[in-house]
């Protein structure tokens, strides 16, 4: 028998299609593993950045600015210097603005676009 170098039988189409057919299917195993793992990090990283409980350092730190902003204090008991709650501040400021007694100028005034040459 001759050695003609070469395959002379035909490939069994079968099993290419076969092992085509499972590298396939691996593949998009392969894929949907990765976008699960994906989704998985994405809510932790949510989780931990938006919705992870508030530390209590920081519900400390804003319960004394809530009691600041809502109470009556002294500051200063020799210069007569109080806080006042911003409630009552902003009733005051209405107050003088209705009466026109404020201290600074709020009048409007016209806002000049910059870039834009005066029309004068």
């Amino acid at each position: 028998m001759t050695d003609s170098g070469y395959e002379k039988s035909e490939p069994r189409m079968g099993l290419v299609a076969l092992a085509f057919g499972g590298i396939m299917v691996a593949l998009i195993l392969v894929v949907l593993a990765l976008q699960g793992f994906y989704d998985r990090a994405r809510e932790q990283q949510i989780f931990v950045q938006v919705l992870q409980p508030v530390s209590e350092d920081l519900v400390n730190l804003r319960a004394k600015e809530d009691g600041q902003l809502h109470s009556y204090q002294y500051l200063d008991r020799a210069a007569g210097t109080v806080r006042i709650p911003i409630e009552r501040a902003m009733e005051l400021l209405e107050k003088e603005a209705a009466e026109g007694r404020l201290s600074y100028p709020a009048k409007p005034a016209p806002v000049k676009p910059q870039g834009v040459p005066n029309a004068n």
